[in-house]
């Protein structure tokens, strides 16, 4: 279940510190708390989770510039409420190899819809368990 709270309730209940150093305003005010919700990330091996499935778009490219809303997402990292293995064949996703669930709960991190119907951006805790992560899919082919 996602719950809508606002940012500065949840940060209140349950005192957390973000897993990243995040700029003003973000994440923003409206968001929603996962509460064991099950989401996918897109992964760069078939076969295993490494350190770099963690990065966000600000650590991978740290030259760019992002404003406004962009600037919200690249602070995050960019999740899936629905997968479907053929999306590994797709064009704009041909660097990713394999596919991770994800059970989100409030410690985890806060969540906002962005992009299209199934593209959520998370802001994850110092809770996020990494290794709960769990491979689904390494199939491309």
């Amino acid at each position: 279940m996602l719950k809508k709270d606002t940012l500065s309730h949840y940060k209140e209940v349950y005192q957390i510190e973000w897993a990243n150093t995040l700029p003003e305003n973000c994440p923003p005010e409206d968001i929603l708390v996962p509460e064991n919700e099950e989401f996918y990330r897109l992964l760069t091996h078939k076969d295993k989770i490494v350190e770099k499935d963690w990065k966000t778009y600000i650590e991978l490219f740290p030259d760019k510039e992002y404003f406004g809303d962009n600037l919200l997402m690249a602070n995050g990292l960019s999740i899936l409420k629905d997968i479907d293995v053929n999306v590994l064949k797709l064009p704009q996703y041909k660097r990713f190899k394999g596919i991770a669930r994800l059970i989100l709960n409030p410690t985890d991190g806060v969540v906002k819809k962005t992009y299209g119907a199934n593209h959520y951006t998370l802001w994850r805790t110092t809770f996020f368990d990494e290794s709960s992560a769990e491979i689904v899919s390494n199939e491309k082919d």
